[in-house]
């Protein structure tokens, strides 16, 4: 069986985006394993991916979820909540057979831009494995300036 590695992580943005943790099934395996080498940690089975989602302090009571078009954006908000734009954002997916890596861009409640790839291995149509790289973006130094072009993305 042929997967359209694209196709799957415009789904898996989708879940993340509607905060829809309980169609996380529909793209991880029930024994997904996601390690983040960063902090050193790995976590297993889908019930913890749904709960370090869910649980997610950025995510917190009185944030709520917004399914937006970003095209038209026009929001009223009040004191008591805020309303959040898309987290998630895929920029580029190359997979081939059941390996392949997302690099994706987020936006956190706080305003912090991140990037994130992921590098997985795919049981079937689903997401089995996958080792996360978080990184908040950051303004370029001053004495590059010279040497450098701007990014397209």
């Amino acid at each position: 069986m042929s997967v359209d590695h694209a196709a799957l992580f415009e789904r898996v943005v989708e879940i993340h985006n509607d905060r829809a943790w309980g169609r996380l099934g529909e793209v991880f395996t029930d024994d997904y394993a996601e390690e983040y080498p960063q902090s050193g940690e790995v976590f297993r089975g889908l019930g913890n991916a749904r709960a370090i989602r869910a649980e997610h302090p950025a995510l917190a009571e009185g944030v709520r979820s917004a399914r937006l078009d970003r095209s038209t954006l026009h929001l009223a908000a009040s004191d008591e909540q805020w309303v959040v734009t898309p987290m998630y954002t895929s920029l580029r997916v190359e997979g081939s057979g059941t390996t392949g890596t997302a690099h994706l861009r987020s936006r956190y409640p706080d305003g912090s831009l991140w990037w994130v790839v992921m590098t997985y291995e795919l049981h079937g149509d689903r997401v089995a494995r996958a080792r996360t790289y978080f990184a908040e973006a950051f303004e370029p130094p001053d004495w590059r300036a010279p040497y450098r072009e701007p990014t397209t993305s």
